[in-house]
């Protein structure tokens, strides 16, 4: 599962730096048409045919992403496979606790949760991806704290649910604060001067956006 993860990190950053080439496509001082990153020449005019919608208090975009129902859903489980370790289930339970603490699906799929309480716009391949990594960083830093002191005063079962549950509610924290971060999205319809017209969406906080809004006058709001 580590594999998949890392293969959805390269993914992203190869597709990452597409889109920024793509952003910065006509702008700049020395634009040549035809080239690579300006295959249209340079930019002339952007125009948003979205708003920006209005920030909420952070406190609240932090209590909307916080994956609390798939969080929940796997400590129960992890619970639930440790009460069974003392039951007839024995040690069939402590190998399905221990796939369930170390596998990179728990983190797959709280990262799956945040993304689909992102707003509407933000809900992208994008969002995933930040929501992955944060949670999985998340987990790491705080995991290297709380391994040692697990492993010394739990058994081997204990230590695994202690696992189980430390790395859930890091992954929720990591992934539920990373989406309620993230900037605003704002499409533009951008025309170049060979004609050629492109509709992109990028963050409010890229440096294209500033260029694009520089071209077009005050940024757009609900109230424009």
């Amino acid at each position: 599962m580590q594999i998949i993860i890392a293969a959805v990190v390269l993914v992203a950053l190869i597709a990452w730096i597409v889109v920024k080439n793509d952003e910065m496509s006509g702008l700049g001082r020395n634009v040549k048409a035809g080239t690579l990153r300006h295959p249209h020449g340079k930019l002339v005019r952007a125009k948003a045919t979205t708003v920006i919608p209005e920030e909420a208090p952070l406190a609240n975009r932090i209590k909307r992403s916080m994956p609390f129902i798939s969080s929940v859903a796997i400590i129960a489980v992890c619970v639930v496979l440790y009460v069974c370790d003392f039951t007839v289930l024995g040690h069939s339970s402590s190998r399905l606790l221990a796939a369930l603490s170390s596998t990179g699906i728990v983190a797959l799929i709280i990262a799956a949760e945040a993304t689909l309480r992102a707003a509407e716009d933000a809900r992208t391949f994008w969002t995933y991806v930040y929501a992955l990594v944060a949670g999985v960083v998340c987990a790491l830093v705080v995991w290297e704290v709380v391994a040692a002191v697990a492993s010394m005063s739990f058994s081997e079962e204990s230590t695994l649910l202690v696992y189980g549950i430390v790395t859930c509610v890091c992954y929720m924290l990591g992934s539920g604060a990373c989406v309620a971060l993230l900037p605003s999205k704002v499409t533009f319809e951008r025309t170049f001067e060979d004609g050629a017209k492109r509709s992109i969406t990028v963050s409010t906080r890229s440096a294209a956006y500033s260029a694009y809004v520089a071209m077009m006058g005050p940024s757009p709001t609900k109230e424009d």
